[in-house]
C-alpha cells in the first residue's frame, strides 16, 4: 500500500511539473491550405503549416515571446467581409497575419501589437498602356479585393473609374493580373509589396512607381488578450535590438 501510495505522489508531481513546463499555444490565422499571397506567405496543399516572410517572422516572435502555437486550418468564413477579421471576432484564432493595415474600422473589432513594418496602395497596370500617375486611372476599370482597406480607398478616391471585384469575376480561376493580361481590366490595386512580387513574375506588367497611401501593418490579436500584446511588442523590441527583425523583413521594403 505504501509502495502504491509513493508511486501515485510520483506521477502527480510529473503530471504538475509537466503542466508547469508547458507553454501557452497561440492560434494563428493566416489562410488555409492552397493558398498564397506571396512574397508574405504561402501555404501549399498537404504541407502543415505555410512559408514565407510573414510565418518565419511571427514563428520567431512567439519563440522569443515562449509561446508555443498552431495554424488554423479548420475556419469556416462566413463569406461577408474580412476573413482575417472575423477569424479573430468569432475567437477562432488568438493572432492573424497577412498583411493586417491598421486602421481605426478594425481596431473597434481588434486588437494590433506594434506595426512591423509600413506599406501602401499602388497599382498593377499593362506596360503597354503608359498609366503612371493617378489621374491615368480615371475612367479606367479598377480591380480591389473587396474585403482589402484598397476596396474602400478606390471608392472614395477613384470614383470616375470602374469599380470591379468578385462580383463580376471568380478569381479563384483566373487570378487578377491574368484578368489584366486578358484586358478584362485596366489596373489591380493593393499593397505594393504584393503587387512589386507579381510583376517580377509577368513582364508584360508593372507597378506605378509611387504609392498611393501609407499603411501601417501589425499583427491582429484577438480582444480579449490584451497581455498578448504586450508579450509580441516586446518580443518585437528584443528582435529589433538584436538584428533579426530587419534581416527577416527585408523583402517587404
Amino acid at each position: 500500500m505504501k509502495n502504491l501510495t509513493k508511486a501515485m505522489t510520483i506521477i502527480v508531481l510529473i503530471s504538475l511539473l509537466f503542466s508547469c513546463n508547458k507553454k501557452e499555444e497561440v492560434r494563428i490565422f493566416v489562410s488555409w491550405p492552397g493558398g498564397e499571397g506571396l512574397p508574405h506567405y504561402s501555404w501549399k496543399r498537404g504541407e502543415m503549416k505555410p512559408t514565407g516572410i510573414e510565418p518565419a517572422f511571427v514563428e520567431r516572435l512567439l519563440e522569443i515571446a515562449d509561446l508555443d502555437y498552431t495554424y488554423v486550418t479548420d475556419f469556416e468564413f462566413s463569406g461577408e467581409g474580412d476573413p482575417r477579421i472575423e477569424a479573430l471576432v468569432k475567437e477562432k484564432a488568438d493572432i492573424c497575419i497577412r498583411a493586417l493595415s491598421i486602421n481605426e474600422d478594425r481596431k473597434k473589432q481588434i486588437l494590433f501589437t506594434n506595426p512591423y513594418y509600413f506599406d501602401g496602395l499602388s497599382a498593377l497596370v499593362r506596360k503597354s498602356d503608359s498609366l503612371h500617375t493617378l489621374t491615368d486611372l480615371n475612367g479606367k476599370r479598377v480591380y480591389t479585393l473587396e474585403f482589402t482597406s484598397a476596396h474602400g480607398w478606390v471608392r472614395t478616391n477613384l470614383n470616375q473609374s470602374t469599380l470591379l471585384t468578385y462580383e463580376k469575376f471568380d478569381t479563384a480561376f483566373v487570378k487578377p493580373e491574368g484578368l489584366l493580361l486578358k484586358n478584362e481590366i485596366d489596373a489591380y490595386v493593393l499593397d505594393k509589396s504584393f503587387l512589386n512580387e507579381i510583376a517580377q513574375q509577368n513582364p508584360k506588367l508593372e507597378v506605378m512607381s509611387r504609392k498611393f497611401t501609407e499603411e501601417s501593418i501589425g499583427i491582429g490579436v484577438i480582444q480579449s488578450r490584451p497581455d498578448l500584446v504586450s508579450k509580441l511588442n516586446q518580443a518585437m523590441e528584443q528582435m529589433k535590438e538584436s538584428g533579426e527583425f530587419e534581416k527577416l523583413l527585408t523583402r517587404l521594403d
